[in-house]
């Protein structure tokens, strides 16, 4: 034995042995442990960036599709407003004008077979839709004496809510109407359905079948550029599918002449 070097017991080895495999099974647990967090950041990093371009791709505004003639003019449809997005929003041609800056001019009183006069004013619109931009308020008539009945009201920025707040189906009962059936429909009108909402009335007058939409002129849907509440009305002289099949047949085309190839997402 080396005279210089102290003399070690059995058990002061055994408890330096012991200690050595508890800080390397410590090292080992931290190295584990930070290997743990690395993976649970990583996969929290993975998770946020698919997030954001998940966000990005919702949120894209795909290019609007060309007009199909110089007389026409491309708009964007949904039964929807500020507060979605459905996936009925179709492109549509419209050979009238319903971009806010074009109205009251850009929609005639004359519609194919269809003869309008304006109605007088209601002071409730004024009350309920803040003012709107735009107000057009018609009575058209075709010759066989069917009748529809068309409002469009056009507002910007914050006033343009109120165009999605105040809604047949929630005012007519107001005014003293049940409404019978409501849901959503579609009518054939090209490559895509046109998205409407649809809704049957019964009231002291009788029947009433009513549609509304609303209307934009840019993919955008920016409420700066403002939308228009497209609201048409007929009263049942025949039957309720009757007065429907008009509408959609007759009346609808002079308005949309055809959806096209466009989607959103």
């Amino acid at each position: 034995m080396d005279l210089w070097t102290p003399a070690m017991s059995d058990t002061a080895a055994d408890r330096l042995e012991l200690a050595a495999g508890q800080l390397a099974g410590t090292l080992q647990t931290q190295a584990q442990s930070a290997r743990r967090r690395r993976l649970v950041w990583l996969a929290a990093a993975g998770i946020l960036l698919l997030a954001i371009l998940g966000r990005r791709w919702l949120e894209r505004t795909p290019p609007a599709p060309p007009a199909p003639s110089p007389t026409q003019s491309v708009v964007f449809v949904d039964t929807e407003g500020w507060y979605g997005r459905s996936s009925q929003e179709v492109a549509v041609a419209s050979p009238v004008k319903l971009g806010l800056d074009d109205l009251p001019a850009g929609l005639p009183l004359r519609l194919g077979p269809w003869e309008g006069r304006d109605r007088p004013p209601d002071p409730e619109v004024t009350r309920w839709f803040d003012s709107p931009e735009v107000v057009i308020q018609r009575t058209y008539t075709r010759a066989d004496g069917e009748r529809v009945w068309l409002s469009a009201f056009g507002s910007r920025g914050p006033k343009s809510f109120h165009l999605f707040e105040h809604v047949p189906d929630l005012c007519y009962p107001l005014g003293g109407w049940q409404i019978d059936q409501f849901g959503l429909a579609r009518l054939p009108l090209g490559s895509r359905p046109l998205p409407v909402n649809h809704g049957i009335a019964s009231g002291p007058e009788g029947k009433l079948v009513f549609l509304y939409l609303y209307v934009w002129d840019s993919p955008a849907r920016d409420p700066e550029r403002g939308t228009l509440s497209l609201r048409i009305a007929a009263p049942v002289t025949r039957t309720a599918e009757a007065t429907f099949a008009m509408l959609a047949q007759d009346f609808i085309p002079q308005l949309f002449s055809r959806t096209l190839s466009w989607n959103r997402f």
